[in-house]
């Protein structure tokens, strides 16, 4: 049955609470390295809308400034990985319709 916006928490059952959840897993059990990878690609993504440079730098400046803490090497990592790369196609999201019928 579908879940009503405004039926209280306390009556929902653990089911209920899982399909509102917004992550698989609390922010707190997901490993350091799968959260320094997300930081990396999200700003990467920030930067690029921003036509910034995607640059070590870059990264780790926008990072800091979003309150996040990674291993050093990530940023250098992903930049020199997004290097050269067409990003845009690869950023690009499909929208509309389904095809004719």
């Amino acid at each position: 049955l579908p879940i009503s916006l405004t039926q209280s928490r306390q009556s929902r059952s653990p089911s209920e609470h899982q399909l509102l959840a917004m992550a698989e897993v609390p922010a707190a059990e997901v490993p350091q390295a799968e959260k320094d990878e997300l930081f990396c690609a999200y700003a990467a993504m920030i930067l690029k809308d921003s036509e910034l440079d995607i640059s070590e730098d870059n990264l780790n400046t926008l990072i800091k400034a979003a309150g996040g803490s990674i291993e050093p090497f990530f940023p250098m990592l992903f930049a020199k990985m997004c290097a050269g790369k067409d990003l845009d196609s690869m950023l690009k999201f499909g929208g509309g319709g389904g095809g004719p019928a």
